[in-house]
């Protein structure tokens, strides 16, 4: 198995593609850093709540003079009134009472931008893999592959394992990629620092650790995308045409994510969506609540979803064993 295995991982990396998603990771890796150092306002300071407090004393200085709502023309967007002064310092006072850095640290780039591009790793290991099996029909190798004295069942396993590595490959470089980056950009930053996320359903802000935040997401990610990945490698079982396999992949990708929302409405009045697999995708909403539905904790999320992986795997492993390989 191990041989296979080593095989089937020498394939994905001969392939230039490979190479090329973790190219385009790391260069958005270092666009995002770019951009967000140009576009936000940056600590001066090297204690952040003093540069806090010297913000909250510009602004009640520039409150003194400012006008109110009332007093400002319609056509005039340019003056900041009172109320939103106002709102800013109350911002920042916030941020002094709660011990959180309002300024972009390395944290708080990764807690946004770098838990952002794993939507980038979702789609790469879709294409991988929804092209893994139908590739091997469409270029003619697949008899190549089945004469060798390993039963199918095997060498269908251990695809699936290269694509899995190849999967954690690609999480390796956004997180050791994307922590050097933060640093270089942004400087190193204590693990335990907090940062302001919101609640997706009370929409509030909360604090948080923004080191132990990012993992945490990570590892709530883990079985939304082992879920799309074992989809998309039925479909590549499913499917001899390459093309296909690839672009129903990436269809259904893109389709979970407004199916999900679709069914977080529709949950309350038909009890029977809440078995459905799209919610489920996105176990990261368990970072910050405790519920993804009505009365649908984290461990019937993942009994759901685990349900819907036995199904994928049957389906993907009995058609490979029963399938014709004439080409």
């Amino acid at each position: 198995m191990i041989g296979l295995v080593q095989n089937e991982l020498i394939k994905i990396f001969e392939k230039k593609m490979s190479w090329i998603f973790a190219i385009i990771l790391i260069i958005a890796l270092v666009g995002t850093a770019v951009l967000e150092l140009k576009t936000s306002t940056q600590q001066t300071e090297d204690d952040w709540k003093v540069q806090v407090q010297t913000e909250i004393d510009q602004l009640e200085k520039e409150m003194e003079k400012a006008p109110s709502y009332e007093d400002i023309p319609e056509d005039d967007y340019k003056t900041k009134a009172k109320e939103d002064i106002q709102a800013e310092i109350d911002s920042f006072n916030g941020n002094l009472n709660d011990n959180v850095n309002p300024y972009t640290t390395s944290w708080s780039y990764l807690d946004y931008y770098g838990i952002a591009l794993k939507s980038l790793i979702t789609l790469f290991v879709v294409i991988v893999c929804a092209g893994n099996i139908s590739s091997e029909f469409s270029d003619g190798t697949i008899k190549q592959l089945l004469i060798r004295p390993h039963r199918r069942w095997a060498i269908l396993l251990s695809k699936y394992i290269a694509l899995l590595i190849y999967s954690a490959f690609l999480i390796a470089v956004l997180i050791g990629i994307g922590y050097l980056v933060s640093i270089a950009f942004f400087g190193i930053d204590d693990f335990s620092g907090k940062l302001s996320v919101q609640n997706p359903t009370t929409f509030e802000m909360e604090a948080v650790a923004g080191g132990a935040y990012f993992f945490q997401s990570l590892l709530y990610y883990l079985p939304g995308l082992i879920m799309v990945l074992t989809l998309a490698f039925m479909l590549s079982t499913l499917f001899k045409n390459q093309a296909i396999a690839v672009g129903i992949g990436v269809f259904v990708l893109f389709f979970s994510s407004t199916a999900g929302a679709l069914i977080v409405g529709f949950s309350e009045k038909y009890t029977w969506t809440k078995a459905l697999i799209f919610p489920h995708l996105d176990q990261t909403v368990f970072v910050v609540q405790d519920k993804i539905l009505e009365n649908i904790t984290m461990p019937m999320s993942l009994g759901i979803l685990g349900i819907y992986y036995l199904i994928f795997m049957f389906i993907t492993f009995f058609f490979f064993q029963k399938r014709d390989i004439s080409i």
